[in-house]
């Protein structure tokens, strides 16, 4: 058994720093797109998507555990799959577009968060964005363990939001059409969106060091961590079609143009704790990747993984959903090619012939290629038109 280190997560730690890579911005673009295919629809997509959220993300938890190293993606790919001379031109083109589509994930969690802080307090947008990145990266500086805490205590924070929220909309009541409507192009932009907001794949590896040997704990926080996901995702979701007389981009702004003053305060809180935990989930996992894959400091790593969301965001022209589809659509066209075949090759040559857990028959043929058709389809409707 590993020893116990300064970097070991206890389980709600390891629960929350799941949650809080996937509360964020997609849980507050899900409405916007569920308006447009019904309560009935989402109903359809939610459980579709977590299942199939659920079977990707243990797969990289199972090559975790046969490898028996505390690697991110990038180095398992080279292990398994990306090998010889093309194998490493391979290995940085990937590396370079994974780390592009992390920072458009982060550039919209400052973007979004920088908007709200702007509205509420009336300062400047750039000073807000700013004042939003200083206090997410600083978390991230002080390493995995600093960022199990700050994420716990975020988690506490969203729950009880949504929680008061909820308890506000009882009285008004809501009003939820059982329909389904909707063309082809608008469920498949829907179930990109909503495995978007359940994805928290570049979390696993976090969780799986923070656990040590721990691999059935590993496999609880990595469920019950989308589980939560999925439920605050479906909450937010069923306020916002219920309540709002116009679905918002972000879901938060119509709900509290519906409820007064007292829940815009309280939306506006919610909102910017979920984009700040999932900056400090996703920017660890960045500098991570970095530090493994060019050998930095983890000062220096931290440093790029966090500075280039600010700056990109401050020269950008794209809008926040625009981020968001970017980063949905170019995240899941490489984990569907990667990480299935990548899994494959742990189960025969995983150098940990009994890693304590595995898939049993949800790794068979049959569903992976259940799952790759799953993992096409959130690219496909993470990247189509929704006007």
């Amino acid at each position: 058994m590993k020893k116990k280190t300064d970097n070991q997560l206890t389980q709600w730690e390891a629960i929350s720093l799941m949650v809080g890579a996937g509360v964020g911005a997609g849980i507050m673009a899900v409405p916007f797109l569920a308006e447009r295919v019904g309560i009935i629809g989402l109903a359809v997509i939610l459980p579709v998507a977590w299942a199939a959220s659920s079977i990707v993300h243990l797969m990289l938890a199972e090559v975790l555990f046969r490898t028996g190293q505390d690697l991110q993606i990038v180095e398992l790919m080279q292990i398994y799959i990306l090998k010889g001379r093309i194998g490493k031109w391979f290995l940085w083109i990937i590396f370079t577009f994974l780390s592009i589509a992390f920072l458009a994930n982060l550039a919209a969690y400052i973007s979004g968060a920088g908007e709200i802080v702007a509205n509420l307090t009336g300062i400047h947008q750039r000073i807000a964005e700013l004042a939003i990145y200083i206090i997410s990266a600083s978390v991230v500086f002080f390493g995995l363990k600093a960022v199990g805490i700050a994420e716990k205590i975020g988690v506490i924070v969203l729950i009880s939001l949504v929680s008061v929220i909820v308890l506000g909309v009882i009285p008004l009541g809501l009003s939820l059409p059982l329909k389904t409507s909707g063309s082809a192009t608008g469920w498949m932009a829907l179930y990109g969106m909503v495995m978007y907001a359940l994805w928290t794949f570049y979390s696993v590896p976090q969780v799986v060091k923070g656990l040590g040997s721990d691999r059935h704990g590993a496999v609880r926080a990595i469920l019950i961590g989308l589980g939560i996901n999925g439920a605050l995702t479906a909450t937010v979701a069923l306020v916002a079609l219920g309540l709002s007389t116009e679905v918002t981009q972000i879901a938060i702004i119509g709900i509290t143009k519906e409820m007064g003053p007292w829940v815009g305060v309280i939306g506006s809180i919610l909102i910017i704790f979920a984009f700040v935990t999932s900056y400090w989930s996703v920017s660890l996992a960045l500098a991570d990747i970095i530090q493994e894959r060019i050998g930095l400091s983890t000062k220096l790593a931290w440093l790029l993984a966090t500075l280039p969301s600010l700056i990109i965001l401050w020269i950008g022209v794209w809008q926040f959903l625009e981020w968001l589809r970017l980063a949905a659509g170019a995240t899941a066209i490489v984990v569907a090619l990667i990480t299935i075949p990548m899994y494959k090759k742990a189960r025969q040559k995983g150098v940990v012939k009994d890693p304590g857990w595995t898939l049993g028959p949800w790794g068979s043929p049959a569903m992976l290629a259940l799952v790759l058709f799953l993992l096409i389809l959130m690219g496909v409707g993470s990247l189509v038109s929704i006007g």
